[in-house]
């Protein structure tokens, strides 16, 4: 390049005169010590050259405008994302240093940035410059500091004086967010390889996800919110969509959600995103999950460390550690996600099937809950009948457990027509029978029904795609449609429909019959019949469960409260192989949970130990046999969940049978010893004796291996749960400032849980003569207890922590788990009063149940999941806690506000959950099972916990209340079991309470109950 027509720059001087462009600038502006010979030679060399200083950069070295420069080129500018924050720390700090500050933003035409930096050195405006960082920032910076002139850049990591975000930090932190949410299809909308910041981010989720042992998923592309869009919109119409977004910056996130707007991707239901670069505190009322940093404190640095380098000073660089805020655009993936539920609409159940219809007794082809499941599949989608065309509405209708029966009446011009109708749901089909009778003029009419089976396993309706679809083929004429699935895990399900009539319109899915107006009286009867083979399941032991009580209460709610959860219980008993056990709930869980199916068994155990004998038996039956990663499988652990589906068992998803669950295995520990003291069945304990002490093997050695001596989680397969307590949604565990936590976890219950493990097998042993066993899990559990004590007490709170982390820290959030300490006994005789107030503080005690997460919390959101909702269960727990730790007052509270709630409910029917806010009635939960099975067992055990009945068949002794609450009013309770066809009584006049039919060698004590 000819340099002949260019003015000369200081560096032109050094160079001739044979020194550094400090040495001339110290000369030109009369600083530092220089020997005279060399200032002669600066001062000739710059007169030859017809330098001129002050156009060089000594206005600005003396800082005499004293005016600082924000550069913000047109690729920042055009986008509107200048950092505001950042802005406003950069004035603060200038404003306290006695300097002002201007924006210097050159126009998109102007490409030639040096150019425009060379003309505003030269017209003395500034003494230093901040340059907001891009890919074309590199020869600006470089002719700064070539010319002398002091700036900072920021954003970016050139080879001078930076201030920047760590962006490989950052990224991490987003793709660990979405890991931890439970995401695993996560494709980062990267920016181009020649961008520094955008390789930074690159590699951190890069490093991320090859940490979780999952392949990178980058699409690359400008930062800009348009590119954004449209590869948002390619990999959103692809075959396989992934469930979360990581984008390089702001803008393209921006685009990734506008785009899922468009076509109907809800996020973050559907889809999660998660953008990176906005300042901390801009947009207030932002809905976007952000990797984030201190706008402000940025602004002030680069304010101090430009300032120093125009006074002279060193300045190193500096990389900051950036947040994550948390917003609404991330949330659990749609394989952890329900469709909504409704309350009021029938349940049916026949063995292993089970079917939800609409309030007309139909199942709409709309719906995404309503259909016949068996096996975790929908084997009937569609059964929608009208009559002349119109959907009829039943003037009456009533549903027992596996029958619904409706009544239609219709009138018109002098006629009446009556139709009955009597739905009976058997396990390997269902039988519709449609009888009328006709008073008054004859007139003919229609009767039509719609129909289809869709195979659809259950994971599909909660919004998991399967990988691959088999072969559905349909046959159907007249009077039988059979629809077949060949299934690409190798079964062949299939459903038949027969009509007793022949259709007169026979069409693809569709029945009408034309019904003669002299036709007074006749039906209709439709047999459908279903076959979905499970090879794992063998149900040829077909062992009932035992008879219930009878519970007769003069007040009403208590009758239909009782009388609703024994139906309940009745119909979720279903055989796995080893007798009938409690499937989890309607429709989402329709399975066997082995953390459900032991603490609805313990909610049940005073009153029917059958499902607790079935319970010990199918999880000995499924107990862990090897180490297997994927399914978190080890030797003595018991399982989580099982699953028949065909996605489920291609490994669409991972819980074919599935042992991510810290708990089950020291809860089946409890369920064994307390079944043993409730029954007094030795031969029941030689049975489990294997399995339990591969249980009680495999807590030791979890326990040797967590080094505080806690119980704790880490997930060990890429694609199962990540929070493995009760509390199993991924957004669960936090701090009370909101901040989520990553596994390992260590949380409170759970130890709690252990200990009650620990203390119980050493009553056994001790029974059973092995004193040294006995004595050593006593030492055990006292460790813990002390353990527990120390770590998770939160002394500003009098109550203890939610959990503790990895790194020692303490989940410091006010929830409901320290009441389930109380259950287990782990809580010092010292703390459980302070514990059994705090319980009942208005923050937690809905006024219904005691919330997951106390009002106020930073988490707080009394609709989620985990986090404020009231759970009956988890209520029935606490109330059981309180009465043990000596707060009978405070229990009895609770269980009656719990009781009461169920007339707020359709059926008198406890849900899964519910909404935990205060009011005249309690809210339900959108997503919520009904029936499910430790809601459905809850008042089993709070009418246990108001009674305070024990029985102890090692002792041959009954204990209860004297003096039961007087808000049960008069009662009798029949047919208690005591062992095998051996029953008693127990009745109450309202104010008092005994006991007969007591055998010997039984012996009833009735005591005092405190406080009445």
């Amino acid at each position: 390049m000819d340099h002949r027509n260019r003015p000369a720059r200081i560096s032109d001087v050094a160079k001739l005169a044979g020194v550094s462009t400090a040495t001339v600038s110290y000369v030109l502006n009369n600083r530092g010590s220089i020997s005279p010979e060399t200032a002669e030679r600066v001062r000739r060399a710059a007169e030859a050259l017809h330098y001129r200083a002050n156009a060089q950069g000594r206005f600005l070295v003396r800082g005499q405008s004293e005016t600082i420069g924000v550069v913000v080129p047109p690729s920042v500018a055009s986008t509107g994302t200048l950092p505001t924050f950042v802005m406003s720390g950069l004035i603060r700090a200038c404003q306290r240093a006695g300097y002002h500050l201007i924006v210097l933003a050159p126009e998109p035409s102007q490409h030639d940035l040096v150019s425009y930096l060379e003309g505003v050195a030269r017209s003395r405006r500034v003494d230093g410059m901040v340059l907001i960082y891009d890919a074309d920032m590199e020869a600006a910076v470089r002719f700064l500091e070539d010319e002398q002139v002091p700036c900072v850049v920021y954003g970016g990591e050139p080879p001078y004086v930076w201030y920047n975000v760590d962006n490989r930090q950052g990224a991490w932190l987003a793709t660990e967010h979405l890991l931890d949410l439970g995401h695993r299809r996560i494709v980062h909308l990267a920016g181009p390889g020649s961008c520094q910041t955008a390789q930074q981010r690159r590699r951190g989720y890069t490093e991320a996800m090859l940490a979780r042992g999952l392949a990178p998923w980058i699409t690359e592309g400008p930062m800009t919110q348009s590119s954004g869009y449209e590869r948002t919109y390619e990999l959103l119409t692809s075959p396989s969509r992934p469930s979360a977004i990581f984008a390089v910056n702001t803008a393209v996130s921006l685009g990734a959600w506008q785009c899922a707007g468009d076509i109907g991707i809800h996020v973050p239901r559907q889809l999660s995103i998660v953008g990176f670069g906005r300042e901390a505190g801009a947009f207030d009322a932002g809905f976007l999950t952000t990797v984030e940093h201190d706008g402000m404190q940025a602004g002030e640095r680069l304010a101090e460390m430009l300032i120093r380098r125009i006074h002279g000073e060193e300045v190193l660089c500096e990389r900051v550690r950036p947040i994550l805020k948390v917003r609404e655009s991330t949330g659990v993936p749609a394989l952890y996600q329900t469709p909504r539920t409704n309350p009021g609409e029938p349940v049916l159940k026949a063995g292993a099937a089970f079917a939800v219809l609409s309030t007309a007794g139909r199942i709409e082809a709309s719906s995404l809950r309503q259909g016949v499941y068996l096996y975790d599949t929908r084997m009937v989608s569609t059964y929608q009948w009208r009559i002349n065309g119109e959907v009829p509405a039943p003037l009456a209708m009533t549903v027992t457990t596996d029958v619904l029966r409706a009544r239609y009446v219709f009138q018109h011009a002098g006629m009446t027509r009556v139709i009955e109708r009597t739905w009976q749901l058997y396990p390997e089909g269902m039988e519709d029978r449609w009888a009328w009778q006709h008073y008054g003029t004859p007139e003919p009419w229609r009767l039509s029904l719609a129909f289809a089976a869709d195979f659809t396993d259950i994971f599909e309706l909660r919004g998991s795609d399967p990988r691959h679809v088999g072969h559905k083929t349909v046959d159907q004429d007249a009077y039988q449609a059979q629809y077949r699935y060949e299934g690409r895990d190798g079964i062949t399900r299939q459903v038949t429909m027969a009509s007793t009539r022949a259709a007169q319109n026979n069409a693809a899915g569709q029945w009408e019959w034309m019904i003669d107006g002299q036709e007074v009286s006749g039906e209709i009867v439709l047999k459908t019949t279903w076959h979905n083979p499970v090879p794992e399941i063998d149900t040829g032991r077909k062992q009932g469960a035992d008879p219930f009580p009878q519970f007769s209460f003069e007040r009403e709610l208590w009758q239909h409260v009782m009388s609703r959860a024994g139906s309940d219980m009745q119909m979720l008993a279903t055989d796995y192989g080893q007798g009938l056990v409690p499937m989890a709930g309607i429709p989402w869980f329709g399975t066997f949970f082995g953390r459900d199916a032991v603490i609805a068994s313990y909610q049940m155990l005073a009153w029917n130990p059958s499902y607790a004998y079935h319970t010990l038996h199918t999880l000995a039956a499924w107990q862990g046999r090897q180490d297997d990663p994927e399914r978190e499988e080890e030797l003595g652990k018991m399982v989580h969940e099982v699953r028949f589906g065909e996605m489920a068992r291609t490994h669409d998803v991972p819980f074919a049978r599935y042992y991510g669950s810290v708990d089950v295995t020291p809860l089946f520990l409890i369920l064994l010893v307390e079944t043993w003291r409730r029954t007094g069945d030795d031969a029941l304990m030689n049975t489990m004796k294997p399995a339990a002490q591969a249980a009680l093997d495999y807590l030791l050695r979890a326990q040797d291996r967590n080094r505080l001596g806690l119980l704790s989680f880490t997930p060990r397969s890429a694609q199962g749960l990540a929070v493995q307590s009760w509390k199993d949604s991924a957004d669960s565990m936090v701090f009370a400032d909101g901040e989520h936590a990553s596994p390992p976890l260590a949380v409170a219950e759970v130890q709690g849980y252990v200990y009650r493990a620990f203390r119980a097998m050493a009553d056994y042993y001790h029974v059973q003569g092995q004193d040294d066993w006995a004595r050593d899990l006593e030492k055990r559990a006292k460790k813990l207890q002390r353990q527990f004590d120390a770590l998770f007490w939160l002394p500003d709170q009098l109550f203890y922590g939610l959990a503790v982390d990895g790194n020692g820290r303490l989940l410091d959030a006010v929830t409901s788990d320290p009441g389930q300490c109380l259950w287990a006994g782990i809580v010092p005789r010292t703390k459980r009063r302070a514990v059994a107030q705090r319980l009942l503080a208005p923050d937690l005690f809905s006024g219904w149940g005691i919330r997951t997460l106390a009002a106020g919390q930073s988490a707080y959101d009394p609709y989620s999941y985990h986090r404020g909702s009231v759970w009956p269960h988890d209520t029935s727990l606490i109330a059981a806690g309180l009465l043990k730790a000596g707060a009978a007052k405070e229990s009895e509270t609770l269980a009656l506000a719990l009781m009461q709630a169920t007339e707020h409910f359709p059926w008198y029917r406890l849900p899964e959950l519910f909404a935990g806010e205060q009011g005249v009635a309690p809210v339900p939960y959108p997503e919520a099972c009904a029936p499910q099975a430790w809601a459905s067992a809850a008042p089993f055990h709070l009418m246990q916990t108001l009674l305070g009945l024990e029985i102890d068949a090692l002792q041959h002794k009954i204990h209860a209340w004297a003096n039961p609450p007087q808000a049960l009013g008069p009662f009798t309770i029949e047919e208690i079991p005591l062992s095998l066809g051996v029953t008693f009584t127990l009745i109450s006049d309202g104010t008092r309470l005994k006991a007969q039919d007591v055998p010997k060698p039984w012996v009833f004590h009735a005591r005092t109950r405190p406080g009445a």
